[in-house]
């Protein structure tokens, strides 16, 4: 920190010098200032943290001084130092915040003291300040130009030489005075900087002053220890036991530009904790592993359209398993983000779902997830998991149904995805191993609609929603919707709806 003397009396200026042990209270840099206009330079130029000031000076008192600094210059904690006990000095000095009133002759235990305490008060205010300005980037993903001299002046006040983000996830059990004094080792600077993202989420700026090999880092996963569970009854299989997964960012030099590059750090805390998705190591270095961001999910639909197909034929709960280790080693081979992986999963789920009306309505929480289920799963092994107890619960729900119910809902499904193929009473029942009066017969009696009239009406609603997303022309929107030619599409079309096809496009487009 940085200290300006300010008093006419050079004699105080020597005394000063050779009693009192600077460098041991910490203070880097002093500066001396023998009148009131030097000291006003001083402080608008120097900019000092702490200011020892004479009251009685040529050309400006001190309370004077104190009065004229410009108000865009912080104030420095200031200790005056009088030889008048009177109230008015006082008065006026209390009105300007003056840290300490002591008098001449100076006592050099009772100035050692105050510094000690003003220090501490200095160091304190500025960790205060570096926690909100840390909390605000991690929140925000900014820093603007005030949390930028902020953050400069705190790094630089509390003499911190290097800076690292760690981030901790799984770690609901972990209150943050536990995390702090487990952190603390870290740091011989200042306490660990600790931002509560979520319930079980932290990021943390730890503040050293030397230099940290990454190994020694690397050792908080056993001093932090295993916590978190699932939240809910249906993860309780998947989530077991869970270890606080924590990303530990580069061990970063304080210079000039570190309030600029702490954005850099805080992102790269992020990604090595992304890494230990796929890794065994509860903690994980950046730049040990990468997770990809780019993904398609137009790369999964082969095995979507697989585990459909099987839902809607025969589900065979072996096949599915196997399908579903397909589908976890081309993520493990890409190494996607974590929440990619939750959307490609969810999306799954959805389509198993969706293909399979045995399912529909249901309100169990073996047959519904959310997304807020899936990121409970910490690691792609966990997760696989999940989504074959998921898989699992399918192969049950079909043991219960009727196999005449069962076999009509595949059919029905069949339809649905296969609505622009042959659809014939003679293929469905050859292809479903049916006669095909005994399928008309069932099919009529479990989904109280005709056979053929389901097939048109699927037909025919799938015709006239590509009426309206697509520019393309009737006769091939006819063709890949199943019906024999344009005319015999125009005509079923008019009948369900009461006007053509391009009379239904051009009111929809109307209606937009």
């Amino acid at each position: 920190m940085k200290l300006l003397i300010a008093d006419d009396q050079k004699s105080l200026h020597t005394f000063l010098d050779k009693t009192m042990d600077w460098t041991a209270l910490g203070i880097t840099e002093k500066k001396h200032a023998y009148d009131g206009r030097e000291t006003l330079q001083l402080l608008e130029e120097f900019l000092p943290d702490v200011v020892i000031l004479d009251i009685q000076m040529p050309y400006m008192t001190g309370i004077e001084t104190l009065r004229q600094l410009d108000e865009t210059v912080k104030k420095p904690k200031t200790i005056i130092l009088s030889a008048h006990d009177e109230f008015s000095y006082a008065r006026d000095a209390l009105r300007l915040e003056v840290y300490q009133y002591l008098l001449k002759p100076v006592d050099i235990v009772s100035l050692t003291a105050t510094i000690q305490e003003l220090l501490s008060t200095i160091q304190e205010e500025e960790i205060s300040k570096l926690s909100r300005e840390f909390g605000k980037l991690v929140h925000t993903r900014t820093l603007e130009s005030a949390s930028i001299a902020k953050v400069k002046r705190a790094l630089n006040l509390l003499q911190i030489q290097y800076i690292a983000v760690l981030d901790l996830l799984n770690a609901a059990d972990v209150s943050e005075s536990q995390l702090r004094e487990q952190l603390l080792w870290t740091s011989s600077v200042i306490p660990p900087i600790i931002y509560r993202r979520s319930q079980d989420y932290y990021s943390v700026l730890v503040g050293l002053d030397s230099m940290m090999d990454m190994d020694q880092l690397k050792e908080l996963s056993r001093l932090v220890g295993a916590s978190g569970r699932g939240q809910t009854q249906e993860l309780a299989q998947c989530l077991q036991d869970i270890p606080v997964m924590i990303g530990v960012s580069p061990l970063m030099a304080v210079t000039g530009d570190s309030a600029h590059r702490l954005l850099e750090l805080v992102k790269r805390s992020e990604e090595a904790l992304m890494a230990g998705f796929y890794t065994d190591d509860p903690v994980n270095v950046y730049g040990e592993v990468v997770v990809s961001q780019e993904w398609r999910m137009a790369d999964f639909q082969p095995v979507e359209q697989a585990f459909r197909e099987m839902v809607v034929h025969d589900f065979n709960l072996e096949a599915a398993k196997k399908l579903s280790a397909d589908l976890f080693r081309q993520i493990r081979s890409l190494q996607i983000h974590p929440e990619g992986v939750y959307s490609i999963v969810l999306h799954m789920l959805y389509a198993i779902a969706q293909s399979s009306p045995r399912m529909a309505g249901t309100t169990s929480g073996r047959h519904t997830m959310a997304m807020e289920d899936l990121r409970q799963c910490r690691h792609v092994t966990q997760l696989e998991q999940l989504f074959n107890e998921f898989l699992t619960s399918i192969a049950d729900s079909i043991k219960g149904v009727n196999p005449a119910v069962d076999l009509m809902m595949r059919i029905k499904q069949y339809i649905d995805l296969n609505y622009g193929e042959d659809l014939s009473l003679q293929v469905i029942a050859d292809r479903f191993g049916i006669d095909k009066f005994q399928l008309s017969r069932l099919f009529k009696q479990e989904m109280d609609i005709n056979y053929w009239n389901y097939v048109l009406q699927v037909r025919v609603e799938k015709a006239a929603d590509l009426l309206i997303r697509t520019d393309e022309k009737n006769s091939l929107i006819a063709s890949v919707t199943g019906f024999v030619d344009e005319s015999h599409f125009s005509r079923t079309f008019k009948k369900y709806y009461g006007m053509s096809p391009k009379q239904y496009r051009q009111s929809r487009q109307n209606d937009h």
